[in-house]
């Protein structure tokens, strides 16, 4: 029997270590303390009640910084029925924020001092039954609690109160997200009666896939308050969508005990494979456990499993050595993005905003996340999500850019953060790597310490070892980036471009950029100067949306903190002084998004030395601003409030299965095929050098095959056949026209720098049909000159885009279709398309269809 204590609580502060007897004594009421609705996050609480204000630009963090200096203490009162008496019981917390006390009717049960990890504690002598329990949790003041605490070895890029803490290092203030260190029981609480044997946790995987049949292996740690002498059977099974069991029921137990660890492997013949998109479908079995006594069910389990190897291939190759995925054998290119939490106070998450960003992963084209270790263990949910949608998941460990206490205290508590977290997680088929941090092996050279990072006693000996005993079919990183053979090129430095995974931020669009970080000239074109074995991380500043950024900053007040803006797309700054923020938020999208098209067509054409990448970032958190920092809304894809931007555009089209490639060269240009496909595909090539006006200078016509699965050099371009007069107005376009498809690709010829002095005429665009079936709208649009990155949007409405922020040539028609949700109140909504040279035209939906 579980009896949920979720719901309302009652919630105040204390100075810090003030005594609690007075709260403890059986007559205490807790008159004027405010209401909390658990889970939920001091943060939340507050605002909700009104003593904070919510995320809003004019907002100094400071003014919160009371709430984590003060101690917070929680109180709940509850009955238990006389049932429960006699059984053995325990209160089950599964997340407490963080170093914590718990008191039952004025008795210490439990100690918390890590908030990713549960707490439960024995209460089968101090509950009363049937009558009126006391259940409070006392926070201790998370930065006061850490203030004394020895600092000799560590090492932090922010603040050292978040090293000691095992809390989510991005709340100490990060460069996207202002501080906002968290608080309270965040997570579920419930009183459990274990009265039987219960399936603790177990471990299901794939351990080999042959031509016709899958071996898996299953084991059981199960839950037995009896111990031996008691008859249990415990059955597994294995069943398609379609109800056809694919597996007999495997009998795990019979007639004995159920206290022992157990293993078992068994044949699937014929198996359906779960595969990442796009290679193929995520395949998902339903999969059960049921434990039964003396032939009655006392519990199951279930779950959706996917049938699949992971490796990482690691193999010499000339200069380097590979990382290459590989799912069932096949070699991957992987394109991504890192994921972010969704919110810094974390209880405000939603399984409906994960549903939303992995459908907006899913459309943008990409095949990993790389969950970033300086947040949270994220939510089922997002694994279920991944699983269903065939994303790939790289799990960093939640630790980041930093050298953490290597104290037995310390190390002991982390080991059991790693055991419960690898359980948690391990039976997630989308779940293809563990990494143990995030760049804390770089942060021993930013210490002064480059060769100390292999003797971190966390990443390479606590997280290695829990993966390997736990979870060993699925490979771990020590940390990322990282370079795994110290023996070999690179071996002396994580983030060397010879083997293993890269970070890389060479982010200004001048070309005279002075130095920055330890990369040399920080001109984003230097990328070409490496060739990594897989790019996990690199990234470009910009705005939010303009919706977000107005809605953000209500007061339309100025641009306080400019220096990132400024630095890295100077001219910007002349824009930001006049106050025209439509100007520097298209201009900071336009850096954003062309510098990570450069980036990823330049990685793909490196295919099979480069084996993926994964751009910073993909989402943002709803948060505050850093301190000199611009907005929370920084290098995303999709910003805070759950907008797509326009960079997550282009990368959707760089990311597409087959692209071609313009890439610059000193002599000129070269043209490439990158493809995923898995069949070649012929077409005709047509390369044209134009002008926004229409005008042709050069054009070139040839038949080409691209080849499957790899990169494909179709041609050379000499920069005597081009002959630019005038880079402002001209500009080089490809066309690969198959059977079936055309793919394009531009390249400007002024860089980004001076992308603001293009010579754009006033395009001329125009609706020239409209239709709608059902849920779907269909635009043909056409334009006399050029436009340049059109956006269409339905004001206040989500929606799918075929396509947006494109660019169309002079005299060019194109279609576009947009997929509502619904049509719920589509009369009422307005639809408008912009652009850069492009007059906005504004309709009404109704007025649009019946024109």
């Amino acid at each position: 029997m579980d009896l949920s204590l979720n719901g309302k609580w009652k919630v105040n502060h204390l100075a810090y270590n003030q005594p609690l007897s007075a709260i403890l004594d059986d007559t205490f009421v807790p008159e004027g303390w405010i209401e909390a609705d658990i889970p939920e996050e001091i943060h939340g609480t507050l605002r909700k009640a009104g003593y904070i204000r919510g995320h809003i630009y004019s907002k100094d963090t400071d003014e919160e910084k009371w709430i984590e200096q003060a101690d917070w203490v929680y109180y709940k009162e509850f009955y238990v029925p006389e049932t429960m008496k006699g059984k053995e019981v325990t209160i089950d917390f599964q997340g407490l924020d963080t170093f914590c006390e718990i008191y039952l009717n004025g008795m210490k049960i439990g100690i918390g001092n890590n908030m990713h990890l549960p707490l439960q504690a024995d209460v089968t002598g101090t509950l009363n039954y049937g009558k009126r329990n006391v259940l409070v949790v006392r926070f201790y003041s998370p930065v006061r609690y850490v203030e004394n605490m020895d600092q000799k070895g560590i090492f932090s890029i922010t603040t050292s109160d978040r090293i000691f803490a095992r809390k989510a290092q991005m709340n100490y203030s990060w460069d996207f997200c202002g501080r906002c260190v968290t608080t309270g029981i965040w997570k579920d609480v419930t009183l459990r009666s274990l009265e039987e044997a219960r399936i603790g946790s177990y471990y299901l995987c794939t351990k080999s896939i042959g031509e016709d049949s899958a071996l898996l292996c299953l084991a059981v740690e199960p839950e037995d308050p009896e111990g031996c002498g008691t008859a249990y059977t415990l059955t597994a099974c294995l069943t398609k969508a379609c109800g056809e069991k694919v597996s007999n029921d495997k009998v795990f137990y019979k007639e004995g005990s159920f206290e022992e660890f157990k293993l078992l492997d068994f044949t699937v013949a014929k198996p359906a494979l779960w595969w990442p998109r796009p290679y193929g479908s995520p395949e998902l079995y339903d999969f059960s456990l049921t434990l039964k006594k003396d032939g009655r069910v006392i519990d199951e389990k279930h779950q959706k499993f996917g049938i699949r190897t992971i490796e990482i291939i690691q193999e010499n190759q000339g200069e380097g050595r590979s990382f290459i995925f590989a799912v069932n054998g096949r070699r991957l290119f992987v394109r991504g993005a890192n994921w972010v939490p969704l919110n810094v106070i974390y209880t405000d998450i939603t399984d409906e905003a994960y549903e939303d960003l992995i459908d907006y992963a899913v459309h943008g084209n990409l095949s990993m996340l790389r969950i970033w270790g300086g947040g949270i263990y994220e939510s089922p949910r997002l694994f279920e999500l991944c699983d269903e949608k065939g994303i790939m998941l790289w799990n960093d460990f939640m630790f980041a850019c930093g050298i953490y206490p290597q104290k037995e205290e310390f190390i002991e508590n982390v080991a059991r953060e790693a055991e419960y977290v690898i359980r948690k997680y391990r039976n997630y088929t989308a779940l293809v790597l563990w990494a143990g941090d995030n760049e804390n092996g770089q942060a021993y050279g930013w210490a002064g310490r480059p060769y100390e990072f292999r003797e971190d006693r966390i990443s390479n000996v606590v997280l290695k070892e829990a993966c390997r005993r736990l979870d060993p079919y699925r490979p771990y990183l020590p940390t990322s980036p990282c370079s795994p053979d110290e023996f070999y090129k690179g071996g002396d430095n994580p983030e060397s471009p010879y083997q293993g995974d890269m970070h890389l931020y060479i982010m200004s669009a001048n070309p005279g950029a002075n130095e920055y970080r330890d990369y040399g000239k920080n001109y984003y074109k230097r990328v070409r100067s490496f060739k990594p074995r897989f790019m996990s991380e690199f990234g470009f500043i910009c705005f939010p949306e303009k919706d977000t950024f107005y809605q953000y900053n209500f007061l339309r007040e100025p641009i306080r903190d400019k220096d990132e803006l400024v630095t890295f797309l100077p001219f910007t700054k002349e824009y930001l002084e006049k106050a025209e923020h439509d100007k520097a938020i298209y201009y900071s999208q336009v850096f954003n998004s062309m510098a990570l098209k450069y980036w990823i067509e330049y990685f793909r054409s490196l295919k099979w030395t480069c084996a993926g990448s994964l751009y910073w970032k993909f989402n943002d958190p709803a948060a505050d601003p850093p301190k000199g920092g611009i907005f929370p809304s920084h290098m995303s894809a999709v910003d805070m409030f759950r907008r797509t931007k326009m960079t997550y555009y282009y990368t959707r089209r760089a990311y597409e299965d087959l692209i071609i490639v313009c890439s610059e060269t000193e002599e000129g240009y070269e043209v490439y095929s990158c493809s995923e496909l898995m069949e070649d595909v012929s077409g005709r090539l047509v390369i044209t050098h134009r002008d926004f006006k229409g005008n042709i200078y050069y054009t070139k016509e040839l038949l080409c095959n691209a080849k499957k699965d790899s990169v494909t050099f179709l041609y050379r371009i000499a920069s005597r056949e081009l002959a630019v007069g005038d880079k402002y107005n001209e500009y080089l376009k490809v066309e690969f026209q198959t059977e079936d498809e055309l793919f394009e690709n531009r390249c400007l010829f002024a860089d980004i720098c001076e992308i603001n002095r293009l010579k754009l005429e006033p395009s001329g665009l125009k609706i020239i049909q409209a239709k709608r079936k059902d849920t779907v709208m269909t635009l043909r649009l056409k334009t006399g000159f050029y436009a340049r990155n059109v956006r269409v949007n339905i004001l206040d409405k989500r929606a799918d885009y075929s396509d947006n922020y494109f660019e169309m040539d002079a005299g060019m028609e194109k279609e576009v279709t947009i997929s509502l949700r619904d049509t719920l109140e589509i009369e009422n909504r307005v639809l408008y398309i912009e652009g850069e040279n492009v007059e906005r035209i504004t309709l009404p939906l109704a007025e649009l269809f019946l024109s």
